[in-house]
């Protein structure tokens, strides 16, 4: 192999696996089954628009007509929580959204050690309450929702109390 095809094969792998979800923080069985089941859902989508582009792609030049993309409404978003402190963090992500009919596309149970990443794909567009922890300490409420630009929610303690709380804990 040429050092050409060793560069593009490590940058086409690294491209790859960054952009995976995992279950690696994980501790909820159901939120982990339902993380599963919406990754299959959303490749078997993804497979099933490659494949009725290409069938559009060949019957448009064997026609020869115009040639549209076909693409259907995105229905996931991948986001990643970052524990921006020093210590765990137990976070919780509560939505009123239903995931088929088996309930609420919560994900519950994630236990992020200190700097740790984890990406998760949640439905689009959606709003959580983000509850989250360090351990032995008050729980804290982050409100986001998953139609923003945004991809990384970061995390770190006291991030959400009001300055006049801060102010008071510091007394």
């Amino acid at each position: 192999m040429s050092p050409k095809n060793i560069v593009c094969f490590s940058i086409l792998m690294l491209l790859m696996g960054s952009s995976c979800t995992s279950t690696r923080y994980l501790t909820d069985e159901t939120s982990i089954k339902r993380q599963r089941e919406m990754r299959s859902s959303r490749a078997g989508g993804n497979v099933g628009d490659v494949f009725i582009n290409f069938a559009s792609l060949f019957l448009s030049a064997t026609l020869n007509t115009g040639y549209e993309i076909y693409s259907r409404d995105r229905a996931f978003k991948r986001i990643t929580i970052a524990n921006e402190s020093n210590d765990s963090l137990f976070v919780s992500m509560v939505t009123d959204i239903v995931w088929k009919e088996s309930g609420y596309c919560d994900i519950m149970g994630i236990a992020l050690p200190a700097g740790a990443r984890q990406t998760l794909l949640a439905p689009y567009p959606a709003a959580y309450n983000v509850y989250f922890r360090k351990p032995g300490a008050d729980e804290e409420k982050l409100e986001i929702r998953t139609d923003g630009r945004f991809h990384v929610i970061r995390l770190k303690p006291g991030m959400t109390l009001e300055p006049e709380q801060k102010k008071s804990e510091n007394q």
